[in-house]
């Protein structure tokens, strides 16, 4: 579609093409998450909230509507919010990987951590070779006193993206 220029900015006409393109198609929920997508590029996070929103009343079953509305939702630290979005991304998108890893962080954010447990298992057990949510299930681990669990996925991490070595 063009939305991005060189460098990843979205061009601000862009974003005034894709809000035309809602107005004359309302009831498009890819367009709206485009325009939320756009939105969130340039830093307009309420409009892309209310765009993702609007994406999500139209089409609920849009995994990745909730998926970005929970990163906006995090901008905002409405945390709880965040958390049943990344939980409705997973449920619907049971094999995306990130979703389920993004879940387990904000469980993490929320101070509950024995919850990010199952969430970091499952982006493992879809995506063997995803360090970060072998590091985010070390964390937990750590975090709920099962050191030798921790220990474990931490060398996992480690071994595949020595960037997690402490």
């Amino acid at each position: 579609m063009g939305l991005f220029a060189a460098g990843g900015h979205c061009l601000m006409n862009d974003i005034d093409k894709l809000k035309e393109k809602t107005l004359k198609n309302p009831e498009d929920s890819e367009l709206h998450f485009q325009l939320g997508q756009a939105l969130t590029t340039e830093g307009r996070n309420q409009e892309a909230l209310e765009a993702f929103q609007k994406a999500i009343r139209l089409k609920p079953d849009h995994p990745e509507a909730h998926f970005y509305l929970a990163k906006v939702f995090d901008v905002f630290k409405r945390y709880e919010e965040m958390v049943d979005a990344f939980q409705e991304a997973a449920f619907l998108a049971p094999d995306w990987a990130q979703a389920h890893y993004n879940l387990g962080l904000s469980f993490l954010v929320l101070g509950r951590p024995e919850e990010g447990i199952d969430p970091f298992k499952e982006a493992i057990r879809i995506q063997p070779e995803m360090a970060e949510a072998h590091q985010g299930l070390s964390l937990v681990y750590g975090m709920t006193g099962q050191t030798e669990y921790s220990e474990k996925h931490r060398k996992k991490a480690v071994d595949l993206e020595p960037r997690f070595q402490k």
